[in-house]
Order: C-alpha cells, then sequence, then structure tokens
C-alpha cells in the first residue's frame, strides 16, 4: 500500500481523532502517561522532545505542558493542523511539523527524547525508521515507544467493545479500511515486541527497557480511551 494511501485515510479521520485526543488530555489518562514519561526520562524546563507520528498532538501537549521544548511531525496534513488546533485550545506553543517518520528533517542528536506512541505499525521500514529516531537523539538520549502487536487482532472486531469508545463511530468502512492497511504494512505479520527488540540489537543497541505493565497501569478500565489490544513500551538509552 503507497503512503499516500495511509495518509489519505487518517486525513479522513483527522475531526473525529482531533477531539478524542482532546478529550483524552482533559481526562485522568493525561496525568497517568506523563507519569509513565516521567518515569523514565524526567521532563525539564526546555527540553528538546521530538514526538513521532504526533496525530492530534497528545503527546507533544502533554511534554509542553510539563515544561518540554516539544517538536511534533506527522504525515498527515490534516492531524497536524488539528494538532496545531488542540494546542491552542490548551495553550501551549508547539512546533507542528508535516514530515515522514522514516525520514527525518533534524541533524543528528538533536533531540533529548524523542517519542512515539501507536506509530510503528503504520511504518513500512521498521529497521529503517528505528535507525532515524535514533540518529536524532542525543547521546544518552531518550527513545520511547509505545505500541502494540496490532496485527495479533482485527480492527473490525473494535466495533464491539462498546457505544461509549471512540472506535464505536468510526463505522465499518473505515474499519476496514483501517484493517487493510494493517495488513499491508510487513511489521503486522511479525511477532511484537520481539521484533522491535531484535532490530534495535541489530543497530548497537543492547540496553533495551521492555514493559508490558505498562497497558494495566493506563488502561485499567474500559473506558472512551481503552485500548483492546495491549499495548507495550520499550525505551533505549543512546
Amino acid at each position: 500500500m503507497e503512503k499516500s494511501q495511509i495518509v489519505n485515510y487518517w486525513d479522513k479521520r483527522a475531526g473525529s481523532f482531533g477531539e478524542n485526543k482532546q478529550a483524552e488530555l482533559e481526562s485522568k489518562h493525561a496525568l497517568t502517561w506523563i507519569n509513565e514519561i516521567n518515569q523514565i526520562a524526567p521532563i525539564y524546563k526546555d527540553m528538546k522532545i521530538l514526538d513521532i507520528g504526533t496525530g492530534a498532538g497528545f503527546l507533544a501537549i502533554l511534554c509542553t505542558q510539563h515544561g518540554g521544548a516539544v517538536t511534533g511531525i506527522d504525515l498527515s496534513p490534516e492531524m497536524i493542523e488539528h494538532a496545531k488546533a488542540n494546542a491552542q485550545h490548551f495553550k501551549q506553543n508547539i512546533d507542528f511539523k508535516i514530515m515522514d517518520a522514516e525520514n527525518l528533517n533534524f541533524e543528528d542528536e538533536t533531540f533529548d527524547i524523542v517519542i512515539s506512541r501507536n506509530v510503528t505499525w503504520l511504518l513500512p521500514d521498521t529497521k529503517g525508521a528505528y535507525k532515524e529516531w535514533l540518529r536524532v537523539l542525543k547521546p544518552q538520549g531518550k527513545l520511547i515507544n509505545i505500541d502494540a502487536d496490532y496485527g495479533k487482532d482485527s480492527f473490525e472486531s473494535y466495533e464491539s467493545i462498546g457505544s461509549n469508545h471512540a472506535h464505536d463511530t468510526l463505522g465499518k468502512d473505515m474499519l476496514a479500511e483501517s484493517e487493510a492497511i494493517k495488513q499491508s504494512i510487513s511489521i503486522n505479520h511479525q511477532p511484537r515486541p520481539q521484533y522491535d527488540i531484535q532490530i534495535l540489537k541489530e543497530l548497537g543497541f543492547n540496553h533495551i527497557h521492555f514493559d508490558e505493565g505498562v497497558y494495566h497501569r493506563i488502561y485499567n478500565e474500559k473506558d472512551a480511551f481503552y485500548n483492546p489490544t495491549p499495548i507495550f513500551l520499550i525505551s533505549v538509552t543512546k
């Protein structure tokens, strides 16, 4: 599947996605997420942070609220527009750019933290992406990647979660399109996070922190932000 088709899908979802992320930032989930990040890399004033695949700006806004100097990138122009609107809503100054997560337009060793959430499953070149993310990280900087083994589940079954869930508003066509995109990307046919850890080791990184418990700490109830597929967190110190 071409990247343009993936971008088109997320452009179509940007409106409802933007509303959902604004609501998540106003929920108790926001504090839980920032606590998880601070456990790995405590955010300090003007800390340089890159949010990969920022979507509607959830992590970018959250990290800025806690003092970080954040750049958020996404390949979807519509998502970037909604990220900007959400940042304005929360009165946060964030540098949002349209950019490919696999080809970063930044100098080497620019950021203290590189973070992503629910992004790697959408990237055709997993190894290339990880290599780029680590390239722009400063020595002793932290890469934090939150994702899930979405290949094991069908997005079309998400419709049965409940009427208060964000996916319930998507409808069958959008869920089917999302499932088709997922099936077209090779990482979703690999066991995860074992596949990610193997790639990071191939890139020369052995100090890899893996946390499955984050799923139970974040999603301890089936609310509007509940993720039916268990997420994991991988962090690497450069």
